[in-house]
């Protein structure tokens, strides 16, 4: 009731009890506050974010796994092996193997009974010709794939028999014979002194074939 007046005693009572009101603790005079105490306050009310993240937690899951080895920026040290000083290393952090150093030659020509011979060359690429074509006949389906045939067919019987240190570029011409006249002309910077050609010609009664090999000495 308004008019009714209420013991101090039992005001004390009623103020103590009430859950809406807390009351802060009252410290001794020169008393500094504890972490704990500074963390809550400086947190506000309770809550699971503030828990856990707080600025007095440091800890976190990344820098539990990463152990104390970690280096700046949270990134893990590479345990890879260390390479030795003055060697070559690789993007991925590997020594790389040494460069080999071969002791150069200086040989610019063909050494003495190394040099191309195109008798013995020319009589081996007809022999070649004549064991591959003596029973074909000219189909212009198969004429393309036949000549690929004879090149590498002409490079690897030649190599066989080539002087060391030569490189090989052979061309083979196919095509009917129906009673036409065929010149093959071929054309080729080289040097006279160490390079070599070799030419052979093959006919049947369906088709012929001009193969031509040229031996560039390479130093």
């Amino acid at each position: 009731m308004a008019g009714r007046s209420v013991p101090p005693g039992r005001q004390e009572e009623d103020t103590t009890k009430d859950p809406g009101l807390k009351l802060s603790p009252v410290r001794p005079p020169g008393h500094l506050p504890s972490i704990e105490e500074a963390r809550l306050a400086s947190l506000g009310p309770a809550a699971r974010r503030g828990s856990v993240l707080g600025p007095a937690s440091s800890f976190s899951r990344r820098n539990s796994l990463a152990g104390p080895g970690v280096g700046p920026g949270g990134r893990r040290p590479s345990l890879g092996p260390v390479p030795l000083l003055g060697s070559r290393i690789s993007f991925s952090g590997l020594p790389l193997a040494p460069v080999r150093q071969v002791a150069p030659s200086y040989r610019t020509e063909p050494a003495p009974g190394e040099r191309w011979e195109a008798s013995r060359l020319q009589c081996a690429l007809e022999a070649a010709l004549a064991a591959r074509l003596h029973n074909a006949c000219y189909s212009g389906m198969e004429a393309g794939p036949l000549a690929q045939e004879l090149c590498e067919l002409v490079r690897v019987r030649l190599r066989e028999i080539s002087p060391p240190r030569y490189k090989l570029v052979c061309s083979v011409v196919l095509g009917p014979r129906a009673g036409q006249g065929v010149h093959v002309v071929s054309r080729a910077l080289w040097d006279t002194e160490c390079d070599g050609l070799a030419s052979a010609a093959f006919t049947n009664a369906s088709l012929f074939a001009v193969a031509v090999v040229h031996g560039l000495y390479y130093e």
